[in-house]
């Protein structure tokens, strides 16, 4: 009796789907009517397959992960930790002990060799430049703007150099780049008179220690307080001759003339101080000429300079290349009058001394040129990013762990619905 309902159930549904004997089979189907070619389709799928769900729950743990260090830190008090200098911190362990966290620190900042970076998506130019004293351990990024001014003290947030997404090419750009140590001189000048042993170890004006070899070059810059350098622009003065003879007219002794491209340099014998050399300055200003200090960089072999009371010895400008010292020909004349020092009007010539001796009281700093070497375990402290910045993660990270337990809740309700239909079948 079953097999036999069945046929006359199918038969009553087509017969209400199919139009009625007094219509025609080719008529077309009216505007409310259902077509019955639409029940024959087999019906969608209502639901997902699993491994969508085990898709979106992988993406979900992936975005956590990644966001993890910058929900942790943004769960930190904003009360900043103060630490040391960062050459204190580093030395007593401080820093290491402090990654991750939110840090005051005090510094000698290297903007000499900084660099600068636009960040994705940001409006604002960033700088990053090393602090001195922490062997190039310690760098801090910052914010440069117009009315940025200097400071050596920063409040951040603390993190190694290999966690920041560009420190790839912040260590290739500073591999190519050297850099200057300043020596100390006073520790220098305490040496035994002679020549420097070498190696030769020593500190920086940073603290830091330093050894030096025979052959490493010392490059020593040196204030020549009576000479001043003066540029006659070409645009006033077309020839030599020209701006020549206006440096005569200051009243001065001079070095021979110097072409460059903008203009004819000279080197002018003035006094060191006193009312004289404040008349030449104003002259040379009321004038329109370029001028400043003459000062010099000496570039000396370790092992070819030597120390004594007056200052460091170097051989002679015969035996190594170094800067034109300017003196008094030996034909110039005579003061006129007895006990009255003059400095005649002349045009002086270059000196040609065995030794060149460089006083203590002119050396204004003795350098060494390395290449820069950034640890492995390098630090970044990223001034102005407080922990407050970085809220908006635990928002991003409410949102994902929603996601993840909807979708949790739909792989166990799939599970379950597949183990549920071999069961309906083997009852059938």
């Amino acid at each position: 009796m079953a097999d036999e309902s069945r046929p006359s159930d199918s038969a009553e549904a087509l017969a209400q789907t199919t139009p009625p004997d007094n219509e025609d089979l080719g008529a077309p189907i009216a505007r409310d009517a259902v077509d019955p070619e639409l029940l024959r389709l087999s019906p969608a799928p209502t639901r997902r397959h699993p491994g969508v769900a085990l898709a979106v729950l992988a993406v979900c743990a992936l975005l956590v992960y990644r966001l993890g260090n910058d929900i942790g830190y943004a769960l930190l008090s904003d009360v900043p930790k103060p630490l040391p200098s960062a050459r204190a911190a580093l030395a007593q362990g401080h820093l290491d002990a402090s990654v991750g966290q939110f840090v005051s620190l005090s510094g000698l900042p290297d903007h000499r060799n900084a660099l600068a970076y636009d960040p994705k998506g940001g409006r604002s130019r960033m700088e990053v430049f090393r602090v001195l004293g922490t062997e190039s351990r310690v760098f801090v990024t910052t914010q440069l703007g117009i009315e940025s001014t200097p400071k050596n003290g920063w409040t951040g947030r603390l993190r190694r150099m290999s966690d920041l997404s560009f420190a790839g090419t912040l260590r290739s750009r500073w591999e190519a780049t050297t850099v200057l140590r300043a020596l100390d001189l006073s520790k220098l000048s305490a040496l035994p008179a002679g020549g420097i042993a070498a190696p030769f170890s020593t500190l920086d004006r940073a603290g830091q220690a330093i050894t030096l070899g025979s052959t490493q070059e010392i490059l020593i810059d040196v204030r020549f307080p009576e000479d001043v350098r003066v540029l006659l622009g070409k645009d006033k003065f077309p020839s030599e001759p020209d701006a020549r003879h206006e440096v005569e007219r200051l009243g001065f002794s001079h070095g021979p003339g110097l072409e460059t491209g903008t203009g004819f340099g000279y080197v002018l014998r003035v006094p060191a101080t006193g009312p004289e050399r404040t008349r030449l300055i104003a002259q040379v200003e009321s004038m329109g000429v370029w001028f400043w200090q003459r000062i010099e960089t000496y570039r000396v072999p370790l092992g070819a300079l030597q120390v004594s009371a007056a200052g460091l010895v170097l051989p002679g400008p015969d035996a190594l290349p170094q800067p034109v010292r300017y003196g008094l020909p030996s034909t110039a004349a005579a003061p006129t009058e007895p006990g009255k020092a003059v400095t005649p009007v002349v045009e002086l010539s270059a000196l040609r001394e065995p030794t060149t001796v460089l006083p203590w009281g002119q050396i204004q700093s003795a350098q060494i040129s390395e290449p820069l070497h950034i640890s492995d375990d390098a630090l970044v402290l990223s001034d102005g990013e407080t922990p407050a910045s970085q809220r908006w993660t635990l928002a991003v990270a409410g949102l994902l762990g929603l996601c993840a337990l909807f979708n949790l809740w739909y792989l166990r309700r799939s599970l379950q619905k597949s183990a549920a239909v071999p069961r309906t079948a083997q009852k059938d």
